[in-house]
Order: C-alpha cells, then structure tokens, then sequence
C-alpha cells in the first residue's frame, strides 16, 4: 500500500512540476528575436518558428490531446458496452439493426466523418472529440458484442435463466463484471490508436487550430523546418510515440491479467 501511495504521489507532484515549469514560459506568447532558437537552459526544447517557447507549447498540447482521445474513447467505450451487450444478449432484429449500423459507419472513411462534422460545428475540441468518438464506437459495439455473445452460453448464465433471474440483471449484474477486464483492455487499446487519430486529424489541419497547440498542428508546423531546426519536429514526435507505447503497455498488463 505504501508503494502505491508513494507512486501517486511522485505522480501528482510530477504534474505539479510540469504545470510550474510550463507557467514560467507563456506558450503563446511571440517573440521574433528568439525565432527557431536551439535548446537551452532558458529554452530546454528550444523554440518554434514563430519564437515560442516549445516545452510549455508541448505541455499543452499533450494535455489537448490526451484529454480528446481520453473523452471520446470513454464516451464511446461506455456506449459502445450498453449497445453491444443489449445486441449480443438479445439478438434477433435488434442485433442484426446494431450490426449494420456499426459496419456501415466503420466503412466510412475517418476523413469523410471527420470534414463533415467540422463543416457543421467547425473545427476544435469538441468537434475533433465528436468525430473521434464516432469513430470509436463501432468497434467498441463489435467488441462487447462478441464477449456477450460468448459468454451468454455459459453455464452460470444457464442456472441464473433456470432461478427466474431476470435478463437486464443477468446482464448488467452477471455478465458486466466477468467481461469488464477485456472492456479495459479494449479500451486502453483504443485510447493509444485514439492518439494517433487525433493527431493524424491534427496534422492535417482537422484538428484544434492554431495558435492553440496540439501535438497534431504542432507536427505540421515543424514539417517545414525539420532540416533547419529537427527539435521542433522531434519533440512532438517523441510524445507521441512516448504516449502511445504507454498505453499499450498498460493494455498488455491488462491482457496477461485476463
């Protein structure tokens, strides 16, 4: 217990560190005589094109899209469950009505969803987290889907029918619990590819926009200089990879549990 007390708190005052250490450089502020300056002690990952000081550029850009892959996966993980196991558990009409529904939306290509809800809502945080959570939910329905499916056969399922136990109770009371160790698995999986969607859209310019940074636009404003100035491509790029071998890390130890 005191291992795990200890690791949240080196966790939390990590954070503390990084929020102080970003405050101490205004991310948005423009200076022309610092433009592209190398990494430094004033300016440990140097700056951007426009003299930005890209470690606090970073911190928020990490925080935009950990927080829009972490809202969109979760949202669509929590409904992705309740409609894949009352269609795995159900079946008939109502499975085969999910099952189109989701086939037919992860047909459609990410670019295609995503320009149509920016057209409608425009380009930012809750578009590119709508967008994302579209995306998503497919596969999560697919996934529970599949686990109920499996599990309803099984012979604690068949005593529970037998005492009368009712079907949302063996649902959500019987079920829920026995598949929820691969639900987090998915879902873990899910918030890493979440990631790099969200900095694919990013990168693109279908993303939060500038001078607002995300690890997405921030790629895309270093493509031009990467030969000039590598550390404003490079520093992104590592979070990224960084961000989404975490995660599937976490979905790995999660896997061996199961």
């Amino acid at each position: 217990m005191e291992k795990k007390t200890k690791k949240l708190l080196a966790f939390f005052l990590g954070i503390f560190l990084l929020l102080a250490i970003s405050a101490y450089h205004n991310p948005y502020q423009v200076s022309e005589s610092l433009t592209l300056a190398r990494p430094s002690v004033e300016h440990i990952l140097g700056t951007d094109n426009l003299g930005r000081d890209i470690f606090s550029r970073l911190l928020i850009g990490s925080f935009y899209s950990v927080s829009i892959a972490f809202l969109a996966v979760l949202l669509a993980s929590i409904l992705g469950s309740f409609l894949g196991g009352i269609a795995g558990y159900f079946e008939g009409y109502l499975d085969e009505t999910l099952l189109f529904f989701s086939e037919t939306l992860m047909s459609i290509p990410a670019i295609l969803i995503t320009l149509g809800i920016i057209v409608i809502f425009r380009a930012g945080f809750y578009s590119i987290t709508l967008a994302i959570f579209i995306l998503y939910t497919p596969r999560c329905i697919n996934f529970v889907r599949a686990l109920v499916k499996q599990e309803k056969h099984k012979n604690y399922i068949k005593m529970a029918k037998i005492y009368g136990v009712g079907h949302f109770r063996i649902l959500f009371r019987h079920i829920g619990p026995n598949i929820f160790l691969p639900i987090l698995v998915n879902f873990s999986t899910n918030f890493a590819g979440a990631i790099l969607t969200e900095a694919g859209l990013g990168y693109l310019g279908f993303g939060i926009q500038p001078p607002y940074p995300t690890l997405g636009n921030m790629l895309n404003q270093s493509q031009s200089y990467f030969l000039t100035a590598p550390w404003f491509t490079i520093a992104p790029g590592f979070v990224i990879v960084v961000l989404v071998y975490q995660m599937n890390q976490i979905a790995k130890k999660y896997q061996e549990k199961k």
